[in-house]
């Protein structure tokens, strides 16, 4: 009988112990994989902010085709900036400093402001009319609105893992792994409007 009852025992004590194994890489890969959709979801983003960025050089061109005058010195230096923050981003991993995410957002926004003011200068030239304007326009819509559903799904990855990382039983694995050590930052909601809001023709 005790030979029995040690059996038991034993049985139990391996049971529980790869119950108590596969808790906790369970646990851990929880945190591990939500870290991975957000590093994906930044680098989608990314790819997104540098596909605007390239459609910014068509519209130069045709301002400059349309005798619209422009501040081109200004508008390259604007998009040489962008660029040298979002190559920062890429080659940084998440989570992304705080100081860089700030630096993002304003890049972006004086990005945006540029794409803006060369759709107003537009504005009742030659080329407004043209298929090729309307093509561009509809390029840099898309390629707009793409960037703003890729920032919420990187903002809803940001606040899952947050969330999870402060919720019972998850901190526990959280504390037990360091993942609460990470402090990952979401981008501002006021970034990237919807394009047809935020290239809204003038109405003065």
């Amino acid at each position: 009988m005790p030979h029995r009852w040690f059996q038991v025992a034993g049985f139990c004590f391996v049971f529980f112990g790869i119950v108590l194994f596969c808790v906790v890489l369970g646990g851990y890969t929880s945190f591990w994989r939500s870290q991975n959709r957000i590093e994906a979801s930044k680098s989608i983003l990314t790819d997104a902010c540098q596909k605007r960025s390239e459609l910014l050089p068509g519209l130069i061109e045709m301002a400059e085709k349309s005798k619209t005058p422009i501040d081109r010195p200004g508008i390259n230096q604007t998009a040489q900036k962008a660029n040298k923050i979002l190559q920062l981003v890429i080659s940084q991993k998440t989570p992304l400093e705080k100081e860089l995410i700030k630096e993002f957002e304003i890049s972006q926004s004086k990005l945006t402001f540029q794409l803006k003011d060369l759709f107003i200068q537009l504005e009742g030239s030659p080329e407004q009319s043209s298929q090729q304007f309307k093509a561009l326009r509809n390029s840099v819509y898309e390629a707009h609105n793409n960037i703003l559903l890729i920032k919420r799904r990187y903002n809803d990855e940001v606040n899952y893992f947050n969330t999870r990382a402060v919720a019972f039983p998850a901190f526990l694995f959280a504390k037990l792994f360091g993942f609460d050590k990470m402090e990952y930052i979401e981008i501002s909601k006021d970034l990237f409007l919807p394009a047809e809001k935020t290239f809204a023709p003038s109405t003065s």
